[in-house]
């Protein structure tokens, strides 16, 4: 039996098994995989700008106008020091809504989604500020990630599922 190093986290036997799961997945890159076929290329972007809408969504039905969430989201938002909140929230769920539907039907993607992205990172910056706290530091992580996804969207836009399909840049 082998001795292993005091300190050491790794099992000769756990190093194998790290090298043959590599050796694996370079394998694999020669293998007709899910995503690697026309019909994944082709709808999981459709997925995804309908999950993204859906997020969007679910976020404008927070703000309604006239119900106690909208009520609460303007005190937040006046917390947070925006002046105007009641009419900056009623702006914010006009915007998702129609941004966030246009993303699922696939009308004017590139621009919906480029929008977006400006307005979750204004979102990120004037909420999120307070990063010795860890719990605001990951929602501004996480808003950074959704404006990632967006930005992506905003090139490509929608080429199926659409209701207008989005011209490539530079195609």
């Amino acid at each position: 039996m082998e001795t292993v190093k005091r300190g050491s986290n790794r099992t000769p036997h756990a190093r194998i098994l790290v090298f043959e799961s590599i050796y694996i997945i370079l394998q694999t890159r020669d293998m007709n995989l899910p995503h690697f076929s026309r019909a994944y290329e082709n709808w999981a972007p459709v997925v995804a700008r309908v999950l993204f809408g859906g997020l969007f969504l679910m976020g404008a039905a927070f703000k309604i106008p006239g119900t106690q969430g909208f009520i609460m989201e303007s005190g937040m938002t006046a917390a947070a020091g925006v002046p105007l909140a009641t009419i900056a929230v009623a702006l914010a769920f006009v915007l998702e809504v129609v941004l966030g539907v246009s993303l699922i039907v696939g009308w004017h993607v590139r621009n919906a989604a480029f929008v977006l992205a400006i307005f979750t990172l204004a979102l990120a910056l004037i909420f999120y500020r307070n990063f010795a706290d860890p719990m605001v530091m990951g929602q501004f992580i996480s808003h950074l990630g959704l404006i990632a996804g967006l930005l992506y969207i905003s090139v490509y836009g929608a080429q199926y599922a659409a209701v207008k399909r989005d011209t490539l840049p530079h195609a």
